[in-house]
């Protein structure tokens, strides 16, 4: 027996509305970001660009393989976490999602703020076991991003340069990072119970969230393990794309000249995460690492504009993945529509 009821026409209703409501998200979403997009290759001057692609014709593509590793290693990782919550995902829709979500953060003023809930919310997956894993994903990151942070700092000390004492001072937020990300103790879940009934309530989810990741840290060390290693082999491939510059630069390799200039520009970009496109921080950053390590600063310009052109392209195809992505959903909508006023889709039904 087949019901035609008010509540199964209401509930057909909030459906449409609740994808039509998706569905023009994600073309706002890429018209932003395709209007951000356009809007940094005009200050950051397409000849500009050309003449790096030329000077770097042997060393860009290196940096993009490396980066194009770089990504793979990140989405097994990510992957590992979600299927450890009981989520499994395609590597091509992870790596979609990644690259979309990033994409938005690099060319907006929010930068994670804005990235890391989105990847969140375009699994379209329970809430708090996707943030759960996603967040625990980025923790384990940032924390070896963190180690090698220290280590660029220490570098530049020994090479005696003149900002080795701001550079060791600098490590300190290193080392702060490091301790927060390794405490089992839940912080907000401390801040919640130091409010008390004033505690909103989105930080008694935070705290929810939080202290789940912790759990799990001390829960499934093997997990966090595999984890932590992949993302070290990130860094590494980070490290990598300085040393690749400097190569097709003819400037001699040493580790800890290398280790100063990334540590440096890292920090410069952890800094520098709500400027659209860090424009102007990254060529500074570099400009001012290269100097550190007593490098012509001008040759600084050359890693920061190949970096750009690498996050520019991850960039245009992210937002190229969210177009396509908005289309398919919204040619989905139109079937799942037209299906429901042909009464071809299948009715609730009573056994």
């Amino acid at each position: 027996m087949t019901i035609f009821g008010p509540k199964s026409d209401s509930s057909r209703v909030n459906g449409k509305e609740s994808k039509r409501h998706m569905t023009s998200g994600s073309l706002l979403l890429t018209f932003v970001g395709v209007t951000l997009f356009a809007w940094v290759i005009v200050h950051v001057g397409p000849s500009a660009i050309a003449h790096q692609l030329k000077v770097l014709r042997i060393a860009l593509p290196i940096v993009l393989a490396l980066s194009l590793c770089r990504l793979f290693l990140q989405t097994l990782s990510w992957s590992a976490a979600l299927e450890n919550e009981g989520l499994d995902f395609g590597a091509a829709k992870l790596i979609g999602i990644r690259l979309a979500s990033q994409a938005m953060g690099y060319l907006t003023v929010f930068g994670p703020v804005l990235s890391e809930p989105m990847k969140i919310k375009l699994l379209r997956s329970p809430v708090e076991a996707t943030a759960t894993a996603t967040f625990l994903d980025n923790g384990v990151y940032w924390f070896t991003s963190a180690l090698f942070g220290i280590a660029g700092c220490v570098s530049i000390s020994l090479l005696k340069s003149q900002r080795g004492t701001s550079a060791l001072a600098f490590s300190v937020i290193f080392v702060l990072a490091i301790v927060f990300m390794a405490r089992r103790k839940s912080v907000l879940a401390s801040v919640a119970g130091a409010l008390g009934r004033r505690s909103p309530s989105w930080l008694h989810r935070g705290a929810k969230i939080e202290s789940a990741i912790r759990e799990l840290r001390a829960e499934k060390p093997e997990l966090v393990g595999r984890m932590f290693w992949l993302d070290l082999a990130c860094q590494l491939l980070l490290v990598s794309e300085v040393a690749v510059v400097l190569w097709s630069l003819r400037i001699p390799l040493h580790l800890i000249t290398v280790l100063a200039i990334e540590g440096l520009t890292r920090g410069v970009k952890m800094m520098t995460g709500f400027v659209p496109a860090r424009l102007g921080a990254d060529e500074s950053g570099a400009m001012s690492a290269f100097a550190a390590s007593g490098i012509s600063p001008a040759l600084g310009l050359t890693l920061a504009l190949t970096r750009r052109t690498r996050d520019l392209s991850w960039a245009l195809m992210g937002l190229a993945w969210l177009a396509w992505r908005s289309q398919v959903s919204k040619k989905k909508q139109s079937d799942s529509e037209a299906l429901f006023e042909g009464g071809a889709l299948p009715c609730k039904s009573l056994s």
